[in-house]
């Protein structure tokens, strides 16, 4: 038993497979750009963080630097620098506090700047209200050393603080690389994805196309009513004769070395042409059927004959002009589609079979295509079916036409061509 796909799978299992990869990519992309806003948002806040823990320490700095001065000098440009500085403090320190609330650590560190700075104001204000009093009076230093190691602390906690956030900030930007990789990675896999999903696009569209039937020429009817053969017997006569004529010719040509044979052969040939003869003249003097029908109304009968209400239906496209005078010729494309038509009912159940006869440039041609629907049956041809398609291969190049005969999984197909005469 050989695996078969079934006709109308792999179609429909690339659609499937083209909305699968659609849903994926999309739930992946979304994914990545969630990724790299969170870390590119994480980034600029610790970015944010870095600045305004060195604007805090500046502010500090100026709070210091200016009550420092002023105390020394009484010199009123001092207070703006140190009001400034003031006002801006608590901005600073609002701002910081939202910003590490999710960390404890840092949070408990901000608190801690908040009672230093505090204290480092009360110093400075303290100073300046003292020389504001005794501007006459030199500067001394009421809080001792505890100024300085006030000032010291502050810059050891925003300096703590700062190397916290560059550590953070370090480790946010190379996970931001390492998700722009992993990015450019999936866009590299997305691409030949893509590329196998067109492939599989275009030979899915190239076999859903090969259900639709060929379009026949301008002029010709989609299908040919004729009225039924007026004597059955007499048509399966003439087709039997003539098939027999074909293999003795066949035979003849492969035995033409022997004399014997050849000889023997010569008079079968010969007493099959005078039987076919006789046929053909009881035939013409029938006065209820003067005119023999023309291959065109003879395949529409086999078409018809193989047609079967609720299964297999024969669309056909059929050149009803069509006149082949040879009767050898007629007898290669009658044939030709019978057997063709007798294989593709062993290989398909129900659904169309599409048979058209049309003329080219340079005669006639003869197209019928089957997809199959039976998987219990052989995938090649048969030995029997093989030894029909050789005759009827080598009788169609004795006519110097073209027969081919394609068999596959997906389908059956027969393609004749013979020149005109």
């Amino acid at each position: 038993m050989r695996f078969r796909i079934p006709p109308f799978l792999p179609p429909y299992a690339v659609l499937l497979l083209v909305v699968t990869y659609a849903v994926g990519a999309l739930w992946l992309g979304l994914e990545r750009v969630h990724a790299i806003t969170e870390l590119s948002d994480a980034s600029s806040q610790n970015a944010e963080t870095v600045k305004d823990l060195k604007d805090l320490l500046a502010a500090v700095t100026d709070i210091e630097t200016a009550g420092r001065g002023y105390a020394l000098t009484a010199d009123d440009t001092y207070l703006q620098p140190f009001e400034r500085a003031r006002r801006r403090v608590p901005v600073l320190l609002s701002g910081l506090r939202d910003k590490m609330r999710d960390d404890k650590v840092e949070l408990g560190l901000i608190e801690d700047l908040v009672s230093l700075i505090a204290e480092r104001t009360t110093i400075t204000v303290t100073g300046i209200e003292r020389k504001r009093a005794a501007p006459d009076k030199p500067y001394e230093m009421t809080f001792g050393r505890r100024g300085k190691e006030t000032t010291d602390e502050i810059r050891t906690i925003i300096a703590t603080l700062e190397a916290r956030e560059q550590d953070e900030l370090s480790q946010l930007r190379t996970t931001l690389a390492r998700t722009l990789d992993g990015a450019r990675g999936d866009l590299y896999v997305a691409a030949g994805v893509t590329l196998l999903l067109v492939v599989g696009v275009f030979l899915a569209v190239r076999r859903l196309r090969s259900f639709m039937p060929p379009t026949p020429a301008a002029g010709l009817g989609r299908s040919v009513q004729i009225e039924a053969p007026a004597s059955p017997i007499a048509a399966e006569l003439d087709a039997r004769l003539r098939d027999a004529l074909l293999r003795a010719r066949l035979a003849g040509t492969e035995h033409a070395a022997d004399a014997g044979h050849a000889d023997h052969e010569r008079s079968v040939v010969g007493a099959l042409e005078r039987a076919l003869a006789a046929h053909a003249n009881a035939q013409e003097g029938d006065p209820a059927h003067p005119e023999p029908p023309s291959v065109a109304q003879a395949l529409a009968a086999i078409g018809d004959a193989y047609s079967k209400t609720g299964g297999l239906t024969v669309r056909m496209a059929i050149d009803r002009t069509i006149r082949v005078a040879d009767p050898h010729k007629a007898f290669l494309i009658l044939r030709s589609a019978g057997w063709a038509l007798e294989a593709i009912t062993r290989r398909k159940r129900a659904g169309e079979v599409t048979l058209s006869f049309t003329t080219t440039g340079e005669g006639t041609s003869l197209r019928i295509l089957g997809l199959t629907d039976n998987s219990s049956a052989p995938i090649a041809l048969t030995p029997r079916e093989s030894e029909e398609a050789n005759a009827l291969r080598q009788g169609v190049a004795a006519a110097a036409g073209a027969f081919a005969a394609d068999e596959g999984p997906t389908g059956f197909s027969l393609t004749l061509d013979l020149p005109s005469g």
